[in-house]
């Protein structure tokens, strides 16, 4: 097992769209197609996974995931199993190649803490948004320092946004902070519109990048970046307005950066798929998962004490 020597960084970076304080670059590359997979939501919607609590008296940090199909299953980090079918909703922590009439225990967090019980509507379902970007970045560090996420700084950031939100949730629920707001978010969404053939996006706020998420295959990154904008674009409500933009030499200064990261490789855990790389160095954290030599999924965080944004900005 050894670090794929095309796992590079090399990517077209679009110029910004712009809307608020919201700038959304596209990235694009040559396309290098993993054979037959379907994303988490659709094969939830045809019937092709089934997800359970791991028995009767459920574990807080695994789901059982049976996929019943003759294809491969991704479940990205951070994506929302909600619903009553189970005891809790659920945040994925590590993005997870599930193979073909395979039954996996799926590693994740809670993300609504004051609620342990089934109910007889049995509903399940893959939340419309990410986890918001904050948390994304914090579970991105506690994987790459202990290889789990913090659960109690998970309820922490769910806390904070309930609050920032003013929303009193019963159940201190993460679905409820996009519920609260989804007219406004979905309004902005049309704002945004992927570019032809891109395999990923760096969006920012103001003039600081938030996240960068890639694929190798963009019907793929077609259907989760409206997902990766919502979990932003939440984020990006708390934030005051900016007058300052970063432009696209930023986002390449930030690729640069995980390319001279520090890396640390290891199998994927649990039967899955392909190796997990992470990336971390005193500016910037990541994740990617490796599959036949390609990027099959890769996110990065700026962290809260970097200075790269700072290179140079544009006025609004």
């Amino acid at each position: 097992m050894s670090l794929n020597n095309n796992l590079n960084f090399q990517f077209v970076v679009s110029e910004p769209l712009r809307k608020n304080n919201l700038s959304v670059f596209y990235l694009s590359a040559e396309e290098k197609k993993v054979d037959n997979y379907l994303c988490f939501s659709e094969a939830l919607k045809k019937d092709l996974i089934s997800v359970n609590e791991v028995n009767e008296r459920g574990s807080v940090r695994y789901l059982k995931l049976s996929n019943k199909s003759n294809q491969k299953i991704l479940v990205l980090e951070s994506e929302l199993i909600t619903g009553n079918a189970l005891k809790q909703d659920r945040v994925v922590d590590r993005t997870t190649l599930v193979p073909e009439n395979t039954t996996i225990m799926l590693q994740v967090s809670c993300c609504e803490k004051n609620r342990w019980s089934l109910a007889v509507a049995n509903n399940l379902s893959v939340s419309d948004t990410l986890f918001f970007s904050k948390g994304r970045l914090d579970n991105s560090i506690d994987i790459y320092e202990k290889s789990k996420t913090d659960q109690f700084k998970i309820w922490n950031n769910i806390s904070e946004r309930l609050n920032d939100f003013k929303i009193k949730s019963f159940t201190g629920s993460t679905e409820e902070i996009y519920q609260k707001r989804k007219k406004d978010i979905e309004d902005l969404l049309l704002s945004f519109k992927p570019k032809f053939n891109s395999l990923g996006v760096a969006i920012a706020i103001g003039n600081r990048i938030i996240s960068i998420d890639i694929f190798s295959d963009s019907n793929i990154f077609n259907i989760y970046f409206p997902r990766i904008l919502r979990s932003v674009i939440i984020d990006s409500y708390t934030k005051k307005p900016y007058q300052n933009f970063i432009c696209k030499e930023n986002v390449y200064k930030l690729l640069r950066q995980f390319e001279k990261s520090q890396k640390k490789l290891h199998k994927s855990p649990g039967g899955c798929l392909g190796d997990e790389i992470k990336f971390n160095n005193n500016q910037v954290v990541g994740s990617c998962l490796q599959y036949n030599d390609m990027m099959i999924h890769f996110s990065g965080f700026l962290k809260d004490n970097s200075d790269i944004p700072q290179y140079k900005s544009e006025v609004a």
